[in-house]
């Protein structure tokens, strides 16, 4: 019987496949996700690129490596750089306390090498646990393998508002009736393309992550989430905890 930890490890491996871009949209952990990924496969000896289409803190990259790029050569250089794990910007706002993102076309263009793995945020929350897209976001690059959209437990079972929800006005209103994050609600997000599947091209794979699952009292109903999204919209998904590196719960073939 394999542990949690072992079965996070074993997914990981199998969902961030060098060569590739992957990007992150959603709530509820997407740095603290893409960190913790990239720990992983420089670990396994692969080089881990991280970047985003928006914003990210500064604060939240303290001791990364650091590449500033202005365009698709030096993107290259970053990506060929020997350092296992970089952070890839294309500039800083020291006074938002912020690095910039890169522009989607120049990574849409990238070349990603074979013992190489770019992780992309694809848009921001506010450290809400959960959100619904508003009508810029996300930007997903066009060469993206796989989609990974983020909740976080901790908003399940609680109302659809401001603390729980990034443009919670947005949730409600593709949720006609529902004013809790219950399991049938959240299923619905994960399948809707004015929710978590907006900006999904057909080619790209997508995967529902459930994040904070070491949240024992919300089990239960990330459980059933996950499963509704699988039965009634065959979208694939997993109960994990990246801040522990634990899987808890997987609907997969």
């Amino acid at each position: 019987m394999w542990t949690a930890s072992e079965r996070f490890r074993d997914a990981l491996s199998r969902w961030f496949l060098p060569g590739a871009v992957y990007t992150f949209v959603g709530a509820g952990g997407k740095t603290t996700a893409m960190k913790n990924v990239a720990a992983f496969l420089a670990e396994a000896g692969l080089k881990a690129r991280l970047t985003t289409t928006t914003r990210v803190g500064i604060d939240e990259f303290e001791g990364f490596t650091i590449s500033e790029v202005q365009g698709p050569a030096d993107l290259a250089r970053a990506l060929l750089d020997d350092a296992p794990v970089m952070l890839i910007v294309g500039g800083t706002q020291p006074d938002a306390g912020k690095y910039l993102g890169i522009d989607p076309g120049t990574m849409d263009a990238a070349v990603i090498g074979s013992n190489t793995v770019l992780l992309v945020e694809g848009d921001g929350s506010r450290k809400r646990p959960m959100k619904v897209p508003e009508s810029h976001e996300p930007v997903i690059p066009s060469n993206t393998a796989t989609v990974f959209a983020v909740m976080g437990a901790s908003a399940f079972g609680e109302p659809i508002d401001e603390a729980h929800c990034y443009n919670h006005q947005g949730a409600l209103a593709r949720l006609a009736g529902k004013a809790v994050f219950e399991p049938e609600a959240i299923s619905v997000l994960a399948a809707d393309p004015g929710g978590c599947r907006k900006g999904v091209l057909p080619d790209m794979a997508f995967r529902l992550l459930v994040n904070q699952g070491d949240l024992v009292r919300k089990r239960a109903s990330a459980s059933r989430a996950l499963r509704l999204a699988r039965e009634r919209f065959g979208v694939r998904g997993a109960l994990v905890s990246f801040q522990k590196g634990e899987l808890y719960d997987i609907t997969e073939d």
